[in-house]
């Protein structure tokens, strides 16, 4: 592809004229992307010469298009996004010399500030069973819409073993999903990601024919992005074996 080619399919503004002036800027990322409301977005974009190399030392400044609440603060000098209505949006572009890039939308998600268990947080099971049901947990936000609680996706949930410990050939470990064979890296922690329906899901996988232990003891932390525990966090659920 050629450079002009390039270009354009990175969806930056393009110019003609002087081949040793800046000719495009990038903003890095999608042209949409989001951040949790009280958290922070440092957005930031790349001058590029007419052979595609960065023009370094180059002078950035930033603004927002859309006019009226569009739900976070930009620092102009630095591109940095401070999320603070969830629910809103807006379009954030970047200016070098008399150049400006595509604009590239800001969302701004509700924070997680709730979270429950969903089923049985204590599952007996016989000792041929080769995978748990699924340890659930659900997060939600209670404040933005008062009265209602909304169901959160696309947020982690940290599953983490925390008795007994795995280790060496230890027979269980957790997966991803029911059909979830291979013995991951981490023994003992695995972070789900909520889906649409604001649940997220470990199981507790033990190799058929091992021996002990009978049980082991599973926690779930939510936090927000900021790293503060919603309410509720950590969650306890107890998988036992019987033989």
């Amino acid at each position: 592809m050629g450079t002009v080619g390039w270009l354009a399919a990175t969806g930056c503004k393009l110019i003609t004229g002087d081949p040793n002036r800046i000719i495009a800027l990038e903003i890095s990322g999608t042209t949409q992307q989001s951040v949790e409301e009280n958290d922070t977005l440092a957005l930031s974009a790349r001058a590029l010469a007419a052979n595609g190399d960065v023009v370094s030392g180059s002078s950035i400044t930033w603004a927002v298009v859309d006019t009226g609440n569009v739900g976070f603060a930009l620092d102009p000098a630095t591109g940095r996004v401070a999320a603070v209505t969830p629910g809103k949006s807006g379009r954030v572009q970047a200016q070098v010399e008399d150049l400006r890039s595509d604009p590239v939308t800001i969302a701004v998600t509700p924070a997680p500030d709730s979270a429950a268990i969903t089923g049985a947080p204590r599952v007996t099971l016989p000792a041929s069973t080769a995978v748990s049901p699924p340890l659930t947990v659900s997060v939600f936000d209670v404040t933005t819409t008062p009265g209602a609680a909304l169901l959160l996706a696309g947020k982690p949930v940290v599953f983490q073993v925390t008795a007994p410990p795995a280790s060496g050939n230890q027979p269980y470990f957790l997966v991803q999903t029911p059909i979830d064979t291979v013995v991951p890296a981490d023994l003992n922690r695995l972070t789900s990601t909520t889906a649409v329906g604001g649940q997220a899901n470990a199981y507790v996988r033990r190799r058929p024919g091992d021996g002990p232990p009978d049980s082991l003891t599973v926690r779930a932390t939510v936090a927000t992005a900021r790293g503060a525990p919603v309410t509720g966090s950590p969650f306890t659920f107890v998988v036992v074996f019987t033989n």
